[in-house]
């Protein structure tokens, strides 16, 4: 069966707009530097700009997620570098060898990725890593020599020591994880998304999520 896809710039833009039209609250550009905690519960976080109060809270920081104070997730960015070409030729679904991945657009733009690097925060682009994936898929389909580069781009991963996902309610009452999805995060949000509106609004899960468990890091 042909691999999907899906485009995480308009994956975001209609969560973003399916978010604001159910009234959710989304404070733009405002990072988080701790929990609130009172009593072993969480009672909210505490922001570089103000307070918010809440009785739940959910770490969905991505590769941010172990900087997060007081609880410090083995949570590291693994960086990859990819680019995107214009004219080339057409691909129904995705194409991968082991050196490269090629993933369609809707918009006609052909993604070339992706590397796997320990790279910290950076998301720089080197200019020889982007012509090595580019060759790489020319050597896959010969077609694409003849595209012309439309921009590239350095994304973080969130990876964890046994590149399984963090999942689940912490040693702090209220304070829940969804995180360390590697480099499955848009292809896992709609069971992610279920997963956690179970956990906090019913208590349970009907996944079994022991092996995801954000106490498993704990000593």
């Amino acid at each position: 069966m042909p691999e999907r896809s899906v485009d995480p710039r308009a994956l975001v833009a209609a969560a973003i707009k399916a978010a604001r039209h159910r009234e959710v609250d989304i404070s733009s550009g405002a990072e988080v530097k701790s929990l609130l905690v009172e009593g072993g519960r969480v009672s909210g976080v505490r922001t570089d700009k103000t307070t918010y109060a809440a009785a739940m809270v959910v770490n969905c920081a991505g590769a941010w997620a172990g900087s997060i104070a007081p609880y410090d997730f083995p949570v590291k960015p693994v960086k990859g570098q990819m680019l995107a070409v214009v004219g080339a030729p057409p691909l129904k679904h995705v194409v991968r060898s082991k050196q490269v991945y090629l993933v369609p657009r809707s918009d006609g733009r052909l993604v070339i990725g992706s590397t796997l690097e320990d790279a910290g925060f950076s998301k720089q682009t080197d200019v020889n890593t982007l012509q090595h994936l580019f060759e790489a898929a020319v050597e896959l389909v010969p077609g694409i020599a003849k595209s012309r580069r439309n921009e590239a781009w350095a994304g973080l991963r969130p990876g964890t020591p046994d590149e399984l996902p963090i999942l689940g309610e912490t040693a702090i009452s209220g304070f829940f994880a969804a995180t360390g999805h590697y480099r499955d995060g848009i292809l896992l949000a709609p069971v992610t998304a279920r997963v956690m509106a179970d956990l906090l609004f019913e208590g349970a899960s009907r996944h079994e999520l022991g092996a995801f468990s954000p106490n498993r890091f704990m000593s």
